[in-house]
């Protein structure tokens, strides 16, 4: 297709148009601790809610499944972390119905909903996707699609280690507010 300008306005059917993957979805899943909002969550937040046209289920890890990570006394309590989740959501788009739930188990609402159409997670969890599409085909629902969102990487400040090794992650903001 030519073009008369570089400049063309966007017309509202190309961006829904599925081969791009912007809104490919009417319902999304994903999940995570949500633990000191950080970039890596804005991320995976701002990309599901690219992916879906109307409604995104958000399971956000409870408490007692995070009672044994690395410094767990400085882990937000969960009532905190949810409506982090739903502020960052709502600031993105208004119009996305958001079922933000506490998440008690690996697989949550995504091994049996028949709304949802496919999990975004990271490769770090991907494990965790196979474990959602077998509880599913346990359930007699079909496999769900997994859209994988890309790390956000931090700078090592240890010499031996090549720079930009570490990922973002809730883990290394505890870690530095428990050396404050």
């Amino acid at each position: 297709m030519q073009t008369d300008s570089f400049f063309e306005d966007v017309q509202e059917k190309d961006i829904e148009h599925e081969d791009n993957g912007l809104f490919a979805f009417d319902c999304i899943c994903l999940g995570g601790t949500f633990d000191h909002m950080h970039l890596g969550h804005r991320l995976l937040l701002t990309q599901a809610a690219l992916v879906t046209k109307k409604k995104l289920f958000c399971g956000v890890t409870s408490d007692i499944l995070l009672s044994k990570k690395v410094h767990s006394d400085l882990i937000e309590p969960f009532e905190k972390r949810k409506q982090s989740v739903i502020d960052f959501l709502n600031a993105l788009n208004p119009h996305l119905e958001v079922n933000v739930f506490e998440l008690c188990d690996p697989v949550g609402v995504a091994g049996t909903s028949t709304e949802a159409q496919a999990c975004v997670l990271t490769r770090e969890v991907e494990k965790g996707g196979v474990m959602i599409n077998e509880a599913r085909e346990k359930n007699g629902l079909g496999p769900l699609k997994m859209v994988y969102v890309d790390m956000v990487v931090v700078e090592s400040e240890k010499e031996d280690q090549p720079k930009f090794s570490n990922k973002v992650s809730s883990t290394l903001v505890r870690k530095f507010l428990s050396e404050k």
